[in-house]
């Protein structure tokens, strides 16, 4: 202890005693040694630092969301392969051999009656063997037996190879479905009538009107001038060459026919009775129209006129269903001279279109074909071309042709025009004839 004085400090005793013991650090001392001190800071816990705690807690939680996330997709997709059979639809028999389960089972772990089944179809009944349930992809969508038994009828499907696939998609397109709805039922002929297309699911379709005609059409209007009970049909094609038709009933009612003929006698002798004979067809109630302002509803009435004049008598006849017709009488009580003629030519207006009506301007440039007349109370004109082509037709005396077809002028030419009608004596008279529609020189 008494040499420790003679050392300044601690150092120099350091250097003195201990000096040949001294080692230099190694240049790798350091890096290695603040590794080691990280490492004992790691394992231990410190809630101000990343630690094999906290790192140990993150293994933990991905795990678990890892596991659940992997059991969700296999039910998932369990579900999805899943072909559910309806049991009640399975023979008595079967029912205690298969179920919804055990049909989903892998074939190895089936019954040989489990397989029987599921691989020849329900009561025997084969279905196309390429199915196979990873085909089945939309969730939620089931194919019960029934489904099975219609897709074995698929000729397409027949025709299947063994291990051919058919996807979900094929099997459950939807088939035609015809549905369709007239504007009206019921009509007194000429009865016009629109029909509505409310079908479904097909690729064309033939209308049949059940009176001859045909149409193609989405939604035709179809013209039934004759009476008749119809029944319409509208048939539907789709694919594979499914055909389904729908059906509705159109009634058509005959129109009356109004027919009377006036008594000898003269309305400018106020004491003379004038008495009118009805001969109208298929009517049940009548009104007539003596044009002087009076009416009556009897079978065969009879008139006193106040005061001589022009008079025009008109018959309305009606139907039991309603449907009525009307017969005109001019100037009833005056000259009794009863013609109809026509022309043979006429030089339609360029201007277009005038509807038929014609006046003593049109009658001066000829530019529309009508008849002369006297004593006519009914009347039908129809024109045709050489090729038997239906231009032009009226039930209006004051209607004529104006040369023009479907809104164009038609081509200069011969033509044929028929008339048919009654005279206000009854007679009847049918006439015909060739008429030439000229160039505008």
């Amino acid at each position: 202890m008494n040499n420790t004085g003679k050392y300044k400090n601690i150092e120099e005793l350091y250097r003195t005693k201990l000096g040949n013991r001294e080692h230099n650090v190694p240049d790798n001392f350091w890096p290695r040694f603040v590794k080691k001190l990280r490492f004992r800071e790691f394992m231990h816990f410190r809630p101000g630092s990343f630690n094999i705690y906290y790192l140990a807690g993150l293994i933990t939680v991905a795990s678990v969301t890892i596991s659940v996330l992997t059991i969700k997709n296999a039910e998932t997709s369990r579900e999805s392969q899943k072909i559910i059979i309806d049991s009640d639809s399975l023979p008595v028999a079967s029912r205690n051999i298969i179920n919804k389960e055990d049909y989903n089972l892998p074939p190895e772990k089936r019954t040989n009656e489990e397989q029987r089944i599921t691989s020849k179809g329900i009561n025997e009944q084969k279905h196309p063997q390429g199915i196979i349930e990873d085909e089945i992809q939309e969730q939620g969508k089931d194919i019960t037996v029934n489904d099975i038994a219609e897709m074995r009828t698929d000729d397409n499907l027949k025709r299947l190879p063994m291990d051919k696939k058919v996807s979900l998609e094929s099997l459950a397109k939807p088939a035609p479905m015809a549905n369709f709805k007239p504007d009206v039922n019921t009509g007194c002929a000429p009865l016009n009538v629109s029909f509505i297309n409310l079908s479904h699911n097909y690729d064309s379709c033939i209308w049949e009107f059940d009176d001859g005609g045909i149409s193609t059409e989405l939604n035709p209007v179809w013209v039934y001038d004759e009476p008749g009970r119809y029944e319409v049909r509208l048939i539907l094609f789709g694919e594979n060459g499914s055909r389904v038709t729908a059906r509705e009933t159109v009634n058509v009612y005959p129109k009356p026919m109004a027919r009377f003929e006036v008594s000898e006698g003269n309305p400018a002798i106020p004491d003379e009775e004038i008495r009118f004979y009805n001969y109208s067809q298929n009517s049940v109630a009548w009104k007539w129209n003596f044009g002087d302002g009076n009416t009556s509803d009897e079978f065969e009435p009879s008139h006193f006129y106040k005061k001589p004049g022009s008079y025009s008598v008109t018959l309305i006849a009606i139907s039991e269903q309603g449907c009525t017709d009307s017969m005109v009488i001019t100037n009833a009580f005056g000259d009794n001279t009863c013609f109809i003629k026509f022309p043979n030519a006429f030089v339609p207006n360029e201007g277009g279109p005038t509807g038929g009506y014609y006046s003593n301007r049109s009658d001066q440039n000829e530019e529309v074909f009508h008849p002369v007349w006297s004593g006519v109370t009914s009347y039908n004109l129809r024109i045709y071309s050489r090729r038997g082509i239906l231009v032009f037709e009226t039930d209006d005396i004051q209607i004529g042709w104006d040369g023009y077809y479907k809104g164009q002028k038609a081509e200069p030419g011969v033509y044929i025009w028929k008339v048919r009608g009654m005279y206000k004596t009854g007679e009847p008279f049918v006439k015909g004839g060739d008429l030439t529609l000229l160039p505008k020189w």
